[in-house]
């Protein structure tokens, strides 16, 4: 289920939308399985697989205004462009794609992919009636290249997503 919600409503086409609670922070996504590599292998493939899909969703109260009409002035709030975010029925797994890199030495190397994770509250003036309301979405992230034995907790990495894709590809 892609979207939870009732329909764009013509009352709210140019309504006020206060946002509360915005959250944002990274999520890992996708995380390689850990792959050996010769000190003069040169570049590699590493594959990340899914750990957790986001599935963007707007929830409202009643009819409210329009789904991209949401996810525009969200995008604006945040400071991101509008298109940036992903909108109902895109599911996060179009990030998943391989990696390539050259490490310059030998050990054994992961790579994971993470997006943004936005979760905000709103309030929509629908002429003068008001439309609560929910919008979960995702917009790209980044990609992260890590060696295991070399704890990114220890070496300035402190982003969680981070910490999880080396913890569950190389064990703490």
């Amino acid at each position: 289920m892609a979207v939870t919600r009732t329909g764009a409503a013509p009352a709210c086409a140019k309504g006020a939308i206060r946002w509360v609670g915005v959250s944002k922070e990274r999520k890992l996504v996708a995380v390689s399985r850990p792959r050996e590599v010769a000190k003069d292998e040169g570049w590699v493939r590493l594959s990340p697989v899914r750990v957790r899909e986001l599935e963007p969703r707007i929830e409202m109260s009643g009819d409210g205004p329009a789904a991209e009409r949401l996810l525009a002035s969200l995008a604006k709030r945040l400071g991101w462009d509008g298109e940036e975010l992903a909108g109902p029925g895109e599911p996060s797994d179009v990030e998943e794609h391989d990696e390539r890199a050259d490490f310059q030495g030998a050990g054994t190397f992961v790579a994971a992919q993470g997006v943004w994770s936005i979760e905000a509250s709103f309030t929509a003036d629908c002429s003068g009636k008001p439309v609560y309301g929910s919008v979960s979405t995702w917009r790209n992230g980044a990609t992260a290249s890590l060696q295991c034995g070399y704890d990114p907790s220890k070496h300035g990495s402190h982003e969680a997503w981070v910490l999880e894709a080396y913890e569950l590809a190389c064990g703490s």
